[in-house]
């Protein structure tokens, strides 16, 4: 037996087995996504603490209720945001605006600022400038109108 045969052999005993369906690599992806990018938003939760989270409701000890929930949150926005992807859903300023208000939930504020009051946790469009270098973000009086 050559060695195309014996990897074929291989191949189709590690498929019979079921071993690729034993693991949810789309859902271990997603965890580690989320636990990632909350972390530079400066959460602490573990991925092992995000996947008792999700998978039994089972909270970290130690570890904030705000930094749970904007876990908990960003999780319910990338669902909703792959469900969208599968539906081909239209990218919009309103459908912007559904997803941030997900993601801001339980953790998103309401501002009182020169140019007006915005709550972050509707997904309103910020009435400030923001500035985190390199990267700036442009108020929402100066979007232009056919954007959305």
């Amino acid at each position: 037996m050559d060695f195309k045969d014996k990897l074929k052999k291989v191949l189709a005993e590690y498929k019979s087995l079921g071993i690729a369906e034993q693991i949810d690599y789309d859902k271990f992806y997603l965890y580690s996504l989320i636990t990632h990018s909350t972390a530079i938003e400066g959460s602490t939760v573990t991925e092992i603490e995000n996947q008792l989270l999700f998978d039994e409701g089972i909270s970290a000890k130690g570890r904030t209720m705000q930094e749970q929930l904007m876990n908990l949150d960003l999780k319910k926005a990338y669902e909703y945001s792959i469900h969208m992807a599968k539906d081909h859903t239209d990218f919009s300023i309103d459908m912007l605006k559904g997803l941030s208000a997900i993601v801001m939930k339980n953790t998103g504020s309401t501002y009182n600022k020169a140019l007006g009051q915005f709550d972050a946790s509707k997904g309103d469009l910020r009435l400030v400038n923001k500035c985190k270098m390199p990267v700036s973000f442009v108020a929402k009086d100066r979007i232009r109108e056919d954007v959305g």
